[in-house]
């Protein structure tokens, strides 16, 4: 089946988040399993060094009444195609969304245009080549379901069918019907009774939904999660799917980590103490028994900051226990962490930034990782953390609910708790250091933990079947 990716971002070339693994991985398990696949996005500031092959070609599409041109640049990823968009004015900038403190206020035109774009990219090329799916990714990619439906009413691209994968509804792109001209959209093409947004006209226009777990799927169909589109999610309910993300193995498996000083298994951990031990020279903390607890996250109100950060102020003043966090974010969030370390110098480290390697090694030396989301469509850490042999603390929502079975029920594989507050959390913390001190109930989860399995090749079997339902709509 010929299949192409309208998304933002792609891992290997441009992330800031979980979108960019979860295209990656989706593309590499169907192409594994036989199918054509074609990656779209846009050309940004930081592709402009990658190797290009030499041709490329033009197309225009109308946006606000003027003929705007894009370059449609081609090279090879992962034995993958890639299309690039260029338009210097809309992309060459620093950083894809924003200019580090606020989104571009031209953001919605930006991906209308890379949509539209790609939609006149795809009508040129022979039928043999023609995508049976179209599948889109958040909201940056959601009007390609619309503009394929003028295309089609144009008698082109009438095989195709667009699908749109939600990977974080909290972000929609918000619009006003003054801007449906200036994108080429009428009234009639845009949800009545719901909130204007890109998102939407996405959600009401797609052959087939689905967003990256079923949890996350049934929070949907209500508030405060759906963020105002509830209801059009429950028109939707026939078409709308929950398939959980999935973990690549190949670059997330402590016995092959290229990341870590030691390897090891569920059989065989010796290699995770000393992948302790040197974390632990690495941050100046101290030798010790007692438990280090982990987070590579963003530092977010969705990450459950506001509620995670005075548990930990109570907590580390009683707790024989240390704690080492990496992560960018909000400044609301990264003054109190950097307290903290001043506060508890011998058991908090904060970590401002990102580094890839660095989060491996956090994954691995950790003995429980923090990951307490306010909501967390599928969460990928957790997942790693599992087979890293180090237990997720998570609140039970969305993806978190799927992927851990929390302490006190049967096949227990982590801590869970349910309301996002100080007092859950301190509960979860404390029934950390009684499981950390019973050794020998610890390691029989962490073992159960590491042999769970969350492939790609599952989730993308699943694909294959709603893109047999798009291709039936």
């Amino acid at each position: 089946m010929q299949v192409v990716f309208l998304c933002s971002e792609y891992e290997g070339l441009l992330k800031t988040g979980g979108l960019a693994d979860a295209t990656r991985g989706l593309a590499q398990a169907l192409r594994q399993q036989g199918h054509q696949l074609t990656i779209l996005l846009p050309r940004y500031g930081a592709l402009y060094s990658l190797p290009l092959f030499d041709q490329w070609q033009s197309v225009y599409v109308e946006m606000n009444g003027q003929h705007i041109g894009a370059a449609i640049r081609h090279l090879q990823h992962d034995d993958i195609d890639i299309a690039l968009i260029e338009h210097h004015d809309f992309f060459h900038r620093p950083r894809p969304y924003d200019d580090g403190e606020h989104a571009y206020p031209d953001n919605a035109l930006r991906f209308a245009f890379f949509c539209k774009a790609v939609l006149a990219y795809l009508a040129t090329l022979p039928e043999a080549q023609s995508p049976a799916i179209i599948h889109g990714h958040d909201w940056q990619s959601a009007l390609g379901s619309v503009y394929l439906k003028q295309l089609q009413q144009q008698g082109k691209l009438l095989n195709s069918r667009f699908v749109l994968s939600i990977h974080n509804a909290a972000y929609q792109q918000g619009l006003g019907w003054h801007d449906l001209p200036v994108l080429g959209l009428s009234p009639h093409e845009v949800p009545e009774q719901v909130q204007l947004s890109m998102l939407s006209i996405g959600v009401m226009n797609a052959s087939q939904l689905n967003t990256v777990s079923q949890g996350y799927r049934e929070e949907l169909l209500s508030e405060p999660a759906a963020n105002g589109l509830s209801q059009l999610y429950q028109a939707r309910q026939a078409d709308f799917s929950g398939i959980l993300n999935g973990c690549d193995y190949s670059r997330w498996d402590p016995k092959t980590d290229h990341s870590l000083i030691a390897h090891y298994s569920a059989d065989d951990l010796h290699g995770k103490a000393l992948c302790k031990a040197q974390l632990r020279q690495q941050v100046n903390l101290a030798e010790t028994k007692a438990p280090l607890f982990v987070a590579v996250s963003r530092v977010t109100g969705q990450k459950g900051f506001s509620y995670l950060i005075p548990a930990l102020a109570q907590w580390l003043g009683e707790a024989q226990a240390q704690v080492v966090m990496m992560g960018t974010g909000e400044q609301q969030f990264i003054g109190p962490l950097k307290q903290l370390q001043q506060q508890f110098p011998e058991k908090f480290r904060f970590i401002e930034g990102f580094d890839e390697d660095f989060s491996h090694q956090l994954e691995a030396a950790g003995d429980f990782f923090l990951m307490p989301s306010l909501f967390e469509p599928c969460g990928l850490n957790q997942i790693y953390s599992l087979r890293y042999g180090t237990l997720p603390i998570v609140r039970a929502t969305g993806g978190l609910k799927d992927t851990v079975v929390g302490l006190g029920k049967r096949g227990a594989t982590g801590i869970s708790f349910e309301q996002p507050s100080v007092e859950d959390v301190m509960v979860a913390l404390q029934q950390a250091i009684a499981l950390y001190a019973d050794q020998r109930k610890y390691k029989t989860m962490q073992q159960r933990g590491m042999q769970q399995y969350f492939g790609w090749d599952q989730a993308a079997l699943l694909y294959q079947q709603l893109y047999q339902r798009a291709l039936s709509f």
